[in-house]
């Protein structure tokens, strides 16, 4: 009463207003910490469910309210046991439930615990550190005394035996009942109430391992029972509530009573003791908290308990000492030496460095002795007010919490030493305190006449760091540099640049005609050629953009491995171009894109070869978009020119010589027939020209070119042979027309049979056949003449015939191609010379013989336009002449043709040559 009478009297006189210290820091001019988003909070303090740390948080917050200068509050969220703090400083949002704490979700809002008794929990505490390395709190070591927890006997019991036999009952010898009679300071087992104990089978008297530890270890099997599954349990009474010790087994009236709480707290160890040393002891374990507390105070008895605790304080309690404790002993689960007494920690949350770092040296300074802990809850208990007993013993003890205080100017580890502006400085002359070392900045230890402190440093050049409170600066990895003091990043090197080294303050460059793939190279390895260039031999040749695609890094063997034209970060050749696979930056131009699917250098569509995959192999002809085996083809093409000289010379008897002014409908038949040819040999001129079509229209167009004599897909290749003899055969046809067709009619005329039935050529009617025949092919004549001199130009400079590809241009085939393209042009001349002249005669020659010579020519023209052949005869070269001044360039060919085709049309509307009935 005394005491409380004391505190109160402070209460009035002494701490009255709103502060406990006269010089304490009043609540306007403390400071918030930020939580990680910038918002002010207060300091957490922890409190757990003992009243030594009810106390201790309330003095710890007030001390750093008044002492530090900073908003602090007790969380009130209690925790429940010594593992708490653990969780509940990294953050854990229900760290008091075992099955699901909820941890690394937020930010932690408790930053301090005092009073943790974490010695217990050590594997819990290590595992969360494995687990989460960045939330883990951090031990600031000792509170200063151990929390010890044991068998205790009451003052009034101790007095009572010393006093009357001399008998110290707080050594376990004393209860040897060879020598003592201990039983008669203490009641009798059989006054309490059943009730009121925990079953025998519901405590840790029944836990296998306890149990076994125990058989084990003390020999005792008589005091347990062996269970059905090998295990062991404690043997109870037939209540099933009293355990024996062997020195009262067989008389129950000279047990001891030993109360414990909870599950059976040191059961274990209570009764190795109580069987080593001869205690007459009978344990249980009472049926709950407030039935412990009770028989503790209601019975003369033994009892468990903990210190500091104030439940039992009043009673003045000493523990019972016994043998020194043996560390491996205990280790094995032998425990019947005296118990260690448990680690009882300082702890703070793993970011109170970096928030509040003078909170942190204030708690790790903090130390307190175990009996002065003891006197404190005395005085809690009698005041109910741990506030009030708090700030008597801070009034009271202010040069020993005085010296936990941190210097101004004794900054730690990620601070510095900063002047009145905030202004970081070298040393402490300048200096009234520590700031947060900022990014680009790290702290540097200072020793000097007042010990050790930090400054913060700008990072050299060549050196980072982004985060604030560092102790070091970072080196610039390799493929970055920093060029200034106080760099938060190192910068990584530009494209074209590299660093091999690490702490550089520049990088370097590639060179010419190299970059690098992405910024950051660190080697010269990552020097590869610029977008547009190649590598080979270690060196960056020329890619040719119309040809190639070469991104940035494109090498031979890339190129070499590439898969199709769809992987845009790999070089490859590009559709409708072929690379030689001896040489693959030479690329040739291919006549059709199908044929060259790029790729890879060496690659043509459907088994075609040659450098413009112009062509089958041997024994193949081009049919269904794939090289075929020729087969029979060409016993089929044999057939098909003995069929063509039959029907050539056969027309001779299907042609009427006469002239008439009006069209018959066979005439007008006969002139739409070879409106449809000239249409087709129109259309396969068009197809010469370069360009993708659409599906469509590609496939008429295709097959319109069979008019101009593109025999290929019909297998021409089987019977004529390779390119320079299928363009002499074909060359050679006309000229073969124009001199056979005479020959034979010549002929006929020295066949006396012929003769007498008259079917002996004439010789007007011969040559309107053969006029007829050269005019319906003088389109396809002029193209297939015309063809030899149509090159096209390649990406390596050379040219090949739009219409051979395979045949490169000035070489010796295409020398002879050009003499038979000479020929038959000088025939097309001559048969377009000998038109003209036969048309200016026409007027003459009316009513004579002669005109049937030239009937092929005026037959379907109305008489007052009887020269109108000449126009579509004209039409003929002049379409096939932009493939030779334009070859290579497909949109001025295409513009021309149009330009020609458009203006025969308009001509021919003009006219309106046509014979007809209607007309």
């Amino acid at each position: 009463m005394l005491r409380l009478a004391v505190v109160l009297l402070g209460m009035m006189v002494g701490w009255g207003s709103e502060l406990c210290l006269n010089d304490g820091v009043p609540e306007s001019q403390r400071e918030y910490i930020q939580d990680d988003a910038g918002n002010n909070i207060h300091i957490g303090v922890f409190e757990m469910a003992w009243a030594s740390s009810a106390l201790l948080s309330q003095m710890t917050a007030l001390m750093i309210r008044e002492v530090l200068g900073f908003h602090a509050e007790v969380d009130p969220t209690v925790g429940g046991n010594g593992a708490s703090p653990v969780f509940a400083l990294a953050g854990c949002t229900d760290f008091n439930d075992k099955d699901n704490r909820v941890c690394g979700v937020q930010e932690t809002t408790i930053h301090v615990s005092v009073d943790s008794w974490i010695g217990s929990y050590a594997s819990t505490q290590n595992q969360f550190a494995k687990e989460y390395p960045r939330l883990a709190a951090e031990d600031l070591g000792s509170m200063g005394y151990a929390g010890e927890e044991s068998m205790y006997v009451s003052r009034a019991i101790l007095q009572a035996a010393y006093s009357e036999s001399g008998l110290a009952l707080d050594f376990y010898k004393s209860y040897n009942t060879t020598h003592h009679d201990p039983k008669k300071y203490f009641d009798s087992i059989h006054g309490v109430d059943l009730s009121e104990l925990a079953k025998c089978n519901e405590t840790d008297m029944s836990n296998p391992s306890r149990m076994g530890d125990y058989a084990r270890y003390s020999g005792d099997y008589d005091g347990v029972v062996n269970q059905t599954d090998g295990s062991f349990a404690a043997k109870c009474d037939a209540n099933n509530r009293w355990w024996f010790a062997p020195a009262c087994r067989h008389n129950s009236s000279a047990c001891i009573p030993v109360f414990t709480a909870g599950t059976g707290w040191k059961v274990q160890a209570m009764m190795q003791w109580s069987t080593a040393y001869g205690i007459p002891a009978a344990i249980a374990v009472s049926g709950g908290w407030s039935l412990f507390v009770k028989h503790v105070q209601t019975f003369r008895a033994l009892h468990y308990w903990w210190v500091p605790d104030s439940t039992f304080i009043d009673m003045l309690p000493e523990q019972l000492i016994f043998a020194r404790h043996s560390a491996n002993e205990w280790l094995a689960g032998d425990k019947k030496t005296g118990g260690l007494g448990s680690y009882v920690s300082k702890m703070v949350s793993n970011n109170l460095r970096s928030k509040a770092g003078r909170v942190r040296e204030f708690v790790s300074n903090m130390n307190f002795e175990l009996p002065e802990i003891q006197n404190l809850l005395l005085e809690y208990k009698e005041s109910g007010s741990a506030l009030n007993v708090s700030c008597k013993w801070m009034q009271d003890n202010r040069a020993r919490w005085s010296a936990w205080k941190p210097k101004l100017t004794s900054c730690y580890e990620g601070f510095g030493l900063v002047d009145a502006s905030g202004a970081f400085v070298p040393n402490r002359t300048l200096a009234v305190g520590c700031g947060l070392c900022q990014a680009g900045t790290a702290s540097e230890e200072l020793i000097d006449d007042e010990g050790r402190t930090f400054q913060c440093k700008q990072c050299p050049p060549g050196y980072s760091q982004s985060n604030t409170y560092s102790t070091q600066c970072e080196p610039c990895p390799k493929g970055t540099s920093a060029s200034s003091f106080g760099s938060t990043t190192c910068t990584p090197c530009d494209e074209g640049d590299y660093q091999p080294d690490t702490a550089q303050t520049s990088c370097i460059s590639c060179g010419a005609s190299r970059t690098t793939l992405l910024l950051g190279a660190s080697s010269l390895a990552d020097c590869v050629c610029q977008a547009g260039k190649i590598e080979q031999d270690s060196t960056c040749m020329d890619c040719n953009e119309e040809s190639m695609h070469c991104p940035k890094g494109s090498t031979i063997a890339k190129l070499e491995a590439a898969s199709g034209t769809t992987d845009l970060k790999g070089p490859y050749v590009k559709r409708g171009f072929f690379s030689n696979p001896e040489a693959p930056l030479d690329t040739y131009k291919c006549a059709a894109e199908l044929y060259c699917p790029g790729g890879s250098p060496g690659v043509c569509f459907g088994d075609r070869e040659g450098l413009t995959c112009g062509d089958c192999a041997d024994g193949h002809y081009w049919a269904s978009n794939k090289c075929e085996p020729c087969g029979a083809v060409p016993a089929a093409w044999a057939f098909s020119v003995t069929m063509v000289v039959v029907g050539v010379c056969g027309s001779y008897y299907m042609l009427t010589s006469s002239y008439t002014a009006k069209a018959s409908v066979m005439m007008s038949t006969t002139a739409a027939l070879g409106m449809l040819v000239a249409l087709f040999q129109n259309l396969g001129v068009l197809n010469t020209v370069a360009v993708q079509w659409p599906d469509g229209l590609r496939d008429i167009l295709n097959f319109a070119s069979v008019f101009t004599f593109n025999l290929d897909a019909l297998g021409f290749s089987c019977a004529a042979g390779g390119n320079v003899a299928r363009y002499v055969s074909t060359a050679s046809f006309f000229w073969v027309v124009f001199l056979a067709l005479p020959t034979v009619g010549l002929l006929t005329n020295f066949i006396p049979i012929l003769k007498r039935r008259k079917l002996a050529w004439e010789k007007n009617k011969t040559i309107s056949t053969t006029g007829q025949f050269l005019q319906v092919g003088f389109t396809t004549m002029c193209n297939v003449g015309l063809m030899p001199f149509m090159c096209y130009r390649h990406p390596t400079g050379q040219s090949s015939i739009l219409k051979y590809p395979n045949v490169f241009c000035r070489t010796d085939d295409h020398v002879i191609m050009r003499v038979f393209g000479a020929l038959v042009i000088l025939l097309a001349f001559t048969f377009f010379s000998a038109a003209c002249y036969a048309a200016y005669q026409a007027p003459r020659w009316s009513g004579k013989p002669r005109l049937a010579a030239i009937r092929f020519l005026i037959f379907r023209f109305r008489p007052n336009v009887w020269y109108f052949g000449l126009v579509l005869l004209a039409r003929g070269p002049l379409l096939s002449m932009p493939g030779v001044i334009a070859t290579n360039m497909p949109s001025l060919q295409l513009t021309l043709m149009h330009m020609i085709l458009l203006g025969s049309l308009c001509l021919q509307l003009w006219f309106l040559p046509w014979k007809s009935p209607i007309l």
